[in-house]
C-alpha cells in the first residue's frame, strides 16, 4: 500500500465516513462529521456544489428535497442549489428531519448547509489528521453544471490550499473530466475516480472524460488511470479480488462505496481493498479492528 498515495500509505486501513456519518447523524452536517471523528475515522467523504453566488457548499443533492429540508423563511424546498445564494440556503433547516431508511440516524436540529471552508475548519479543529474525500458534484449531462465545472473545482482547490490540506485529500468525482482538469490545475493533489455499476463504464458514457469505454480502453481500471486518477472508488458490488488485482496493477488504490453490512466489509478487506466508505464508520471500525492493515 505504501506506493499508493493516501491514508493507507502509512499502513492503515482507511475507514471513511460517508457524508460525515450518515447512518448516525443527518448527513453533511457538522454534527455528522463530528460523529465520524468521534468514531475514529481515518477519512471523511463529502459532496460539494456551487451556489448562485459562487460559494462552495457541502451538500449532496442538486435540489432541496422535502425529506431533508425545512424552510424557515421563504419556501425554498424543491429549488436548485445552483439557483440559490448562500444567504438563501442558510434559511433552510437541513438537520431536523431524519430518514426512515436510517433508523439510528440522529437529528441535528436547526443545522444549516455549511460552506466547504467551514467544514474543513471544523475538521481541522476536531481531527486534524483526517483525510478528505471531496466529491465534486458535476453532472456532465447538465449544461449548467458542466459549464461551471472549472469554477467549482477552482473553489475547492482554493479552500484546500487555504486550509493546508492539499496533501491530505482526494478530488473525487463521477465526472472524470473533473479529474483531468484537476490534474492540470493541481497536479500534486490526489485524484479519485468514482464508478457506478451500469452507469460509468458503459459504451457511450458521458462520465469518463476523454476516455471511451471499450474503445480507448477495455478495462475500467486502465481508463481511470488514463484520466490521471490514483484512486478508483467503485460501487462495492463491482469489487472482488480480481478487480483489486487489476486496479493495483494499474497503480490505483481501491476505495469502494458505500459499504454498510459487516459481512461485506470483511469480504472486501479479504479481497485486498485499501479502504472503504460507510454510512456507519463506527460499525466498520468495530468489524475491521481485528483485521490486519
Amino acid at each position: 500500500m505504501a506506493d499508493r498515495p493516501g491514508p493507507w500509505a502509512s499502513g492503515r486501513f482507511d475507514v471513511e465516513g460517508h457524508r460525515g456519518a450518515k447512518g448516525l447523524v443527518v448527513e453533511n452536517t457538522l454534527a455528522s462529521f463530528a460523529a465520524a471523528y468521534d468514531a475514529g475515522v481515518t477519512g471523511v467523504e463529502l459532496d460539494v456544489r456551487l451556489t448562485a453566488d459562487g460559494e462552495v457548499v457541502v451538500w449532496h443533492d442538486p435540489v432541496l428535497l422535502p425529506l431533508k429540508c425545512l424552510s424557515t423563511g421563504p419556501d425554498l424546498v424543491g429549488a436548485r442549489v445552483a439557483d440559490l445564494t448562500l444567504a438563501q440556503l442558510r434559511t433552510v433547516d437541513v438537520g431536523s428531519q431524519t430518514l426512515a431508511a436510517f433508523p439510528d440516524q440522529r437529528p441535528s436540529p436547526g443545522a444549516r448547509i455549511s460552506t466547504l471552508d467551514e467544514v474543513l475548519a471544523h475538521g481541522l479543529e476536531r481531527s486534524p489528521d483526517v483525510w478528505w474525500t471531496i466529491e465534486v458534484k458535476v453532472d456532465p449531462r447538465d449544461a449548467g453544471e458542466s459549464g461551471n465545472r472549472r469554477r467549482l473545482l477552482e473553489g475547492v482547490l482554493s479552500s484546500l490550499h487555504a486550509a493546508g490540506l492539499e496533501r491530505q485529500c482526494f478530488i473525487h468525482s463521477f465526472d472524470w473530466a473533473v479529474l483531468e482538469l484537476s490534474a492540470l490545475l493541481a497536479p500534486t493533489v490526489t485524484r479519485s475516480a468514482l464508478v457506478e455499476s451500469g452507469v460509468t463504464w458503459v459504451p457511450g458514457s458521458p462520465w469518463t472524460g476523454s476516455v471511451v469505454a471499450g474503445t480507448t480502453h477495455e478495462d475500467v481500471c486502465d481508463g481511470a488511470a488514463a484520466v490521471g486518477a490514483q484512486v478508483i472508488s467503485p460501487e462495492h458490488v463491482l469489487v472482488d479480488e480480481p478487480f483489486v488485482e487489476r486496479a493495483h496493477g494499474a497503480g490505483l488504490a481501491v476505495l469502494p462505496w458505500t459499504v454498510n453490512e459487516a459481512a461485506r466489509m470483511v469480504e472486501l478487506v479479504e479481497a485486498g481493498v485499501d479502504g472503504l466508505v460507510s454510512d456507519y464508520p463506527d460499525r466498520a471500525l468495530s468489524v475491521l479492528a481485528p483485521c490486519p492493515a
